[in-house]
């Protein structure tokens, strides 16, 4: 969501007035990523958000204290405003995935991910945003445009999506939220600058207006204990800040007092601290303060981060993607040691997942940046020295994650494509320059991130037969495939990496509680772990000489390059994210 000049006119405007249905967009290109419109969980100790970090609008949950974050919906669209339950089972939120805003719901954990509201049979194009719970769970109140007058109404229905009721009549209503006992409904009133907070029953009744000073009151929240209502208005120099009021109306304060932007408040279930988001590092991110305005916390740190690297065949270089210099995903190279880095790619698309050729002298990577349809990506090529990007494979479908042979003459690939909202992968296998490619796998178990074993004979990859990730090996010739490790516990095993000799498979699993490095020994199977509590996500890349091991962690807000010896010893930090460029 790009932000123009007046970004608090345009946030009321999108609360009160109705949403163009969505068009196919070209790839995002970006200098900020944005990570607004938190909520808590019932018990105070989670927060659900909405970040455009991977290219649109997802939703993500981290712990109140900034640790623990993870990516909760994985569609196409862009999902927006989540509202935790009050019994803490759900997280309702607004996605335009299907062609249209509407709401959706999905249980903590990312599963049973259902849709609430559905276009009537005279317009296709009404939609529904702004969700928000009742505190018994039972309703939800919302905006919609679905009288058809051009402007948004507050409307309230069961919490399943049915029997949907007008409440306001207006020149446009919208952002509303319960009392803590469920009697009454703040919102917001208005048109953009002039919006005001008014308070009604929760039927619709007895409507007054709370506030009526120069500027733009919205996004009004009730306080657990129903005393003091908590808003952003721009009434004070332009800028949006955080403010709070008795429930009467009366005594109006300004909370953060900065030259800051300061958006989509929401109270802790205690009432004693108020989570929002603020431009005041330079870009929009989570904070959190206690309720009276004082001691504002930073919640995420986006910053710049690096992952996806890959040794150069000689050892002496590294290349992989980041977003420093405020760009979006770019491929990169470094020395072994951190320095001298050198960016190779500047496209509008996320160029992702680079692999050196076998001698060393291009760079293969994943891009969608030839395509104005999202979710389409192809393979390219580029010189290692930098240079123009050569298309290798692409079809229309998402060809990521490059692994050339071990002699330099075929290129394993994932080949993706949607099956209702979500993707099914298969393997793929071509020549070296994209030609003759052909399926590897055609199966229903979702078969990722190709690596090759020794000879070439062999491709070990992950795939989700039991709905748990786990290890096979396939012969290529034959493409009969035999499982690695045999797991029965809940945990993932995945993104396998062969070493130079074969001997062992570096992977990623959950096996002890979280995300970390581990080595299978293919001759015995036995499993030693590597790294302890990383929160590792990228497939590994061995040294040539099969004694050190590539790969990026979160180990707090960010994405960095790490290596290790394969005994454990010696882990070092290669890039640092909010740094930028070392």
């Amino acid at each position: 969501m790009a932000m123009l000049t007046n970004a608090f006119a345009l946030l009321l405007a999108a609360a009160l007035a109705p949403a163009p249905s969505p068009t196919p967009a070209p790839a995002p290109s970006r200098t900020i990523f944005l990570n607004i419109n938190p909520s808590w969980s019932p018990d105070g100790r989670r927060l659900v958000f909405q970040s455009e970090r991977e290219g649109h609008t997802q939703l993500y949950v981290i712990g109140a204290d900034g640790a623990g974050e993870r990516r909760l919906t994985w569609s196409l669209g862009e999902d927006t405003h989540p509202a935790w339950s009050p019994d803490g089972a759900w997280i309702l939120f607004d996605s335009d995935r299907d062609g249209v805003w509407n709401l959706y719901a999905i249980r903590p954990d990312g599963g049973d991910e259902r849709r609430l509201t559905h276009p009537g049979a005279q317009r296709t194009d009404e939609f529904a945003r702004h969700p928000f719970w009742s505190p018994d769970g039972r309703r939800v109140v919302f905006d919609s445009d679905r009288a058809g007058e051009g402007h948004t109404e507050v409307y309230v229905a069961n919490a399943d999506g049915t029997d949907p009721r007008r409440l306001t009549r207006s020149d446009g209503a919208g952002h509303a939220s319960f009392s803590p006992d469920g009697r009454r409904i703040v919102y917001s009133a208005g048109k953009a600058k002039g919006a005001d907070v008014w308070i009604m029953d929760a039927d619709g009744a007895n409507a007054r207006r709370l506030t009526s000073a120069p500027g733009g009151d919205a996004g009004a929240k009730m306080s657990p204990d129903g005393r003091t209502i908590a808003f952003f208005s721009e009434r004070d120099g332009g800028k949006p800040e955080i403010y709070a009021m008795d429930a009467d109306g009366g005594n109006p304060r300004n909370l953060t007092r900065n030259s800051a932007t300061e958006y989509e408040l929401n109270w802790s279930p205690d009432g004693k601290r108020i989570a929002y988001y603020s431009d005041a590092p330079g870009r929009f991110e989570i904070f959190v303060m206690d309720a009276d305005g004082g001691n504002p916390k930073p919640v995420t740190s986006t910053g710049y981060e690096n992952a996806w690297p890959a040794w150069s065949p000689d050892g002496r270089r590294i290349v992989f993607g980041s977003t420093r210099e405020g760009s979006d995903w770019e491929i990169w190279t470094m020395n072994a040691d951190g320095g001298a880095p050198r960016r190779l790619t500047s496209s509008p698309g996320r160029d992702a997942h680079p692999q050196w050729s076998r001698d060393g002298k291009r760079i293969l990577f994943q891009s969608p940046r030839d395509w104005e349809v999202e979710g389409q990506v192809s393979l390219y090529e580029i010189p290692e020295e930098g240079g123009d990007a050569k298309r290798l494979i692409g079809t229309g479908a998402f060809d990521g994650v490059p692994e050339p042979s071990r002699d330099g003459k075929r290129l394993a690939f994932m080949r993706g494509r949607l099956r209702g909202e979500k993707y099914h992968w298969d393997l793929w296998l071509a020549d070296a320059d994209g030609k003759n490619s052909r399926a590897l796998t055609e199966n229903a178990w979702s078969s990722q991130v190709p690596t090759w074993g020794p000879g070439d004979r062999t491709i070990a990859f992950h795939a989700d037969p039991m709905g748990q990730n786990r290890l096979f090996s396939m012969d290529v010739a034959t493409t009969n495939v035999t499982p690695l490790l045999i797991g029965s516990g809940d945990f993932v095993d995945e993104v396998p990496s062969y070493s130079p000799d074969g001997s062992r498979i570096a992977f990623v699993s959950t096996r002890g509680g979280t995300r970390d490095l581990y080595l299978l020994d293919v001759g015995s199977g036995r499993v030693s772990p590597l790294t302890e509590g990383m929160d590792v996500w990228s497939q590994a890349s061995w040294s040539p000489d099969g004694r050190r091991i590539l790969f990026s962690a979160k180990t707090s807000e960010l994405d960095d390059v790490y290596v290790i010896n394969v005994d454990g010893t010696g882990l070092t930090r290669l890039t640092k994210g909010l740094a930028g460029v070392r």
